[in-house]
């Protein structure tokens, strides 16, 4: 059974760029981290836990993805206005 409370929530939540951005830039600073070998310094989670974490991350965004392109009948990205490689 669905909690309502919760349903409401996450139905009138407004995701605005910064969020997406803010989730991107902490994705893409463990990124870094893993290029020279020091996750360790950045996360508290061990490699395998972190791993589940990010396949879990990914796989959700991909449903996301296809759920939006479902609904808009849209398939190109737009892209992301302002992102720069940092």
């Amino acid at each position: 059974m669905v909690d309502m409370t919760f349903l409401h929530n996450i139905l009138t939540e407004k995701y605005t760029e910064a969020h997406l951005d803010a989730l991107l830039q902490m994705i893409d600073r463990l990124h870094d981290a893993a290029v020279v070998g020091a996750v360790n310094n950045v996360a508290t989670l061990d490699t395998r836990d972190l791993i589940g974490w990010l396949d879990d991350i990914i796989f959700t965004a991909e449903e996301t993805i296809r759920e939006l392109q479902e609904h808009t009948h849209s398939t190109a990205p737009s892209g992301r206005a302002g992102w720069s490689e940092n």
